[in-house]
């Protein structure tokens, strides 16, 4: 870090000039990365990770400040014993709200802890990865990052170790609202949740855009949220949600996760599930496939809900 003890922006251009290499394209350093810690992990992760170590060292990624390319070994042994992952996993990225982006046997697990939730990405290369990750679009979707925008507004980007949590943790019944979220230690507060909450389980895959076709399923899925918020505006004041993109192309889930919430599972065609609070994500979604529907005109009851 240089010696005011600011991060030190890069230019992701210059190193793309000097090589072909896998960069982003706004970047502040905050150290760089050994070059014996490269090669401790460089048989671990595909080569993109290694030349981007190397190119850009640990740091935050983007103006919102909500990535963060970590140094692996630091992460190692920071988190050694919080998560129970496979061997050989290494740590990529963590965010402003706590998540950690592995590496792990050609997969990316996606560590959600505030929601006790893995999300898995296969099939995609790295470069397909920091796509993702710098495509400000897909932050509310594949990312969950709602409500880290009015949290940053109010507090600040956190420094580079810190990250935002949920007080009471999610797990505990606590709301998901910019209110509830408190700054603090990253590796403190994901050890906090690992003791409270156990461990996060597998929940889904963590759908990316084919090539060619960004455009138009990110515009669908944003079509779909509109139609699923304006809903939840019928049944609560000023509803916090959580977009979960829905295996084989069957929609999204938006979900109000308070007590006394739901869950609005929404189709292409903008037919619509309402579920309650009680019923689990996977009962749901069961339902939502065999076709049951919430008729629309439901949502215009007053005190009761929208029953299925």
């Amino acid at each position: 870090m240089p010696a005011n003890g600011q991060p030190r922006r890069t230019d992701a251009v210059t190193h793309l000039r000097e090589a072909r290499m896998t960069s982003f394209r706004s970047f502040d350093l905050v150290a760089p990365i050994a070059e014996e810690t490269i090669a401790q992990f460089a048989g671990q992760v595909p080569a993109g990770v290694v030349e981007l170590w190397r190119a850009q060292g640990a740091g935050i990624v983007g103006d919102d400040g909500f990535f963060r390319v970590v140094d692996p070994a630091r992460a190692a042994s920071m988190l050694e014993g919080v998560f129970g992952l496979p061997d050989g996993a290494t740590v990529l990225f963590t965010t402003a709200l706590g998540d950690v982006v592995f590496h792990a046997n050609g997969l990316y697990l996606v560590v959600k802890s505030r929601f006790g939730a893995i999300d898995v990405i296969e099939g995609r290369s790295f470069d397909e990865l920091v796509a993702l990750i710098e495509d400000p679009a897909r932050r509310d979707v594949a990312w969950e990052w709602q409500p880290y925008p009015a949290a940053r507004e109010r507090d600040g980007v956190p420094a580079f170790e810190e990250c935002f949590g949920f007080v009471p943790l999610l797990a505990l019944g606590g709301p998901n609202d910019a209110g509830h979220l408190q700054l603090g230690g990253l590796y403190e507060h994901l050890a906090l949740i690992a003791q409270l909450a156990g461990q996060p389980q597998v929940r889904r895959p963590l759908l990316v855009a084919s090539d060619g076709g960004g455009t138009a399923e990110a515009g669908s899925t944003e079509r779909l949220i509109e139609l699923g918020t304006s809903l939840f505006a019928k049944l609560t004041t000023d509803p916090v949600l959580n977009t979960i993109e829905l295996p084989d192309g069957l929609g999204i889930c938006l979900v109000h996760a308070v007590r006394g919430g739901g869950k609005i599972y929404i189709a292409p065609d903008e037919s619509v599930l309402f579920v309650g609070s009680a019923v689990d994500f996977d009962a749901g979604l069961g339902a939502f496939r065999d076709g049951v529907r919430t008729p629309i005109e439901k949502f215009d009851l007053t005190g009761g809900g929208a029953g299925a």
